[in-house]
């Protein structure tokens, strides 16, 4: 049971503070008595729940005494009910600003007092409620204040010291906020970069590439990215994850960033040469001019082609020589996903997808965002997956296993194989939609047999990665007699089994000099008669000749046959003749030799 309310009573004469308390009490109320204002305001206390005050008292009146109650810091929300044998309008207006509630006049009746005490306590029992609600309020907000505050203090300091770069942008796309990383990773102050966007830091074609993958953040998606940017006149590859920061209410108000400067990475994980263009031979010339018209698209282009003849190496080309070059390149061989892990390969999967998964992962379509992803041997594709390749293909989204959201990829697909696709498509060992949607744009990479003048430079280049892999301190020459014999080679397997006889002929060869009997080729071909043939020389001497003519002719002979044997390469030819360049090219000046 709740305990009965109790009144204090403020009253100059003894026999109304009885009749008072005991009227009180027979109503259900206790009573604590007071003779004086000074008294009353003694007695105050936080159980007093209602003050019967009388006008007339000694020292200070009761208007002056309802006055410094409803000043009191703790206690001025209690109910006052002035006591008066007064009716004139003028004492109820001056109780009325002294802060009295109600009104009672001498003499008092019982039922007048209770329902006035009553309707008083029930006012302060709201009031009650609603202040002690304030209250809990004012506290939650206090706590939540402070641990806003100690939030942000530690956001702060997680902001300032982190090692990567961190940046918020509001839903215009502007720069609220970047830590000191991100200032140091492109080189500006904060004023350079404060409401400023992409468009005035970066060139056009980046920063309308960044603005349209931002836009998408926007729209909800969580997207991460590698991209080469240039700021302050230095490329720099960024691998950034961008996620959408939304209010109480979910709605996006702005992206925040986290970026990580990856270019020595991406250096390290590249292996491929930039000398495509000095190719000699004229279907390679050929091949490469489609493949530079690809390039200027974003066409769907499929590598037609025997194993080994460089289909990757041209996509790489490819890639390089697009508007995606900024971006990634990745590449999977279709033939060596396992079947059960070949979707979460190519579209990622849900964290629980299947027993083993832990975690989300992102599938390689999401992570050539930007970039490029080189399907080898599209023609080993799982069935299974050919129909989902080809929804992506034209929708540019997807779902991940184990996911019901789509995920939205800007990715550029390039495929290769050494199948003839379109007999398969008829025969059903391939889909024939998703042949279709592959053959856009079909380029044709020739074997190395019908680019055989291409050779001597492509053993150059592999000499040199290879040495370079190997740690060797000088890279080998090749010899003229191995040179022809690698000419006159079949190469069933392309340059694929080139590279392999060149890396067992650095690991063979004992000097600085590459020999026949380093080149294990299969089916070995013998080529010392084709050499005589090939590289015999003769002069008839005639009356006036002298030996200082002869050697000239020899030389002139010498030098145009190294030409020719290394196909025009002045570098590979100086190596066959076991002079440096510079004689070479001294040579070639002074005998008037052209390649």
């Amino acid at each position: 049971m709740s305990k009965p309310n109790r009144i204090l009573v403020v009253d100059d004469e003894q026999h109304n503070l009885d009749l008072l308390e005991a009227m009180l009490e027979s109503l259900g109320y206790h009573s604590v008595l007071a003779r004086d204002g000074d008294e009353a305001l003694s007695l105050l206390t936080p159980e007093i729940d209602l003050v019967l005050l009388d006008v007339m008292l000694p020292g200070i009146d009761g208007y002056e005494t309802a006055r410094r109650i409803r000043e009191h810091p703790e206690y001025g929300y209690l109910p006052i009910i002035m006591v008066t044998a007064l009716k004139e309008r003028e004492d109820k207006l001056r109780a009325a600003e002294a802060g009295a509630n109600d009104f009672i006049s001498k003499p008092i009746e019982k039922v007048e007092l209770r329902i006035r005490v009553a309707s008083l306590l029930k006012m302060k029992e709201a009031q009650d409620i609603v202040r002690r609600h304030r209250a809990e309020l004012e506290e939650t907000v206090t706590k939540r204040t402070a641990a806003l505050r100690e939030s942000e203090e530690r956001f702060r300091t997680v902001f300032e010291a982190a090692q990567d770069s961190i940046f918020l942008k509001n839903t215009d796309l502007q720069y609220t906020h970047v830590n000191p990383a991100m200032l140091r990773l492109l080189d500006v102050s904060i004023d350079d970069i404060a409401a400023k966007t992409d468009d005035d830091l970066f060139p056009e074609e980046p920063s309308r590439k960044i603005r349209d993958l931002e836009l998408r953040v926007l729209a909800g998606q969580s997207i991460e990215t590698e991209q080469t940017i240039v700021a302050n006149h230095v490329p720099m590859t960024i691998s950034c994850a961008r996620v959408p920061m939304r209010n109480s209410l979910g709605e996006v108000i702005g992206i925040c960033g986290i970026a990580r400067d990856v270019t020595e990475r991406r250096v390290k994980d590249v292996e491929r040469t930039d000398q495509a263009d000095e190719y000699p031979s004229e279907a390679m010339r050929s091949t490469l001019k489609q493949i530079r018209l690809a390039a200027g698209t974003d066409a769907l282009v499929l590598f037609l082609g025997e194993s080994g003849s460089g289909k990757d190496y041209l996509a790489w080309y490819l890639h390089d020589h697009s508007n995606r070059a900024d971006g990634p390149f990745f590449s999977i061989n279709c033939a060596a996903l396992a079947p059960e892990l070949a979707e979460s390969e190519l579209f990622g999967h849900e964290s629980g997808a299947f027993t083993g998964s832990r975690g989300r992962k992102r599938g390689l379509l999401e992570l050539a965002e930007g970039g490029t992803l080189l399907l080898n041997e599209i023609g080993d594709l799982l069935p299974q997956l050919q129909a989902k390749l080809l929804t992506f293909l034209d929708t540019q989204s997807f779902t991940r296993v184990g996911g019901e959201k789509n995920v939205s990829v800007n990715a550029r697909i390039v495929a290769a194989t050494n199948r003839d696709l379109e007999r398969e498509a008829e025969l059903g060992s391939f889909r024939k939609d998703l042949f279709y949607r592959l053959n856009v744009f079909s380029i044709r990479v020739p074997p190395l047999r019908e680019r055989i003048e291409d050779l001597p430079l492509i053993v150059r280049n592999l000499s040199e990665s290879l040495a370079e892999k190997m740690g060797l301190q000088e890279i080998p020459v090749i010899d003229g007699h191995a040179l022809t014999t690698l000419r006159n080679y079949h190469w069933p397997g392309n340059v694929r089994e080139l590279r392999n006889v060149m890396e067992r002929a650095l690991i063979l060869c004992r000097n600085d000099r590459i020999g026949v009997n380093d080149i294990n080729l299969i089916g070995k071909v013998d080529c010392e008669d084709s050499l005589v043939e090939d590289s015999s020389f003769s002069i008839n001497l005639t009356a006036g000749m002298s030996m200082t003519d002869v050697l000239q002719e020899a030389k002139t002979w010498m030098v145009s046959e190294g030409l020719r044997l290394s196909g025009g390469s002045v570098k590979d030819a100086s190596a066959l003749l076991g002079i440096s360049r510079d004689q070479m090219k001294y040579l070639m000046k002074t005998l008037r030799v052209r390649r």
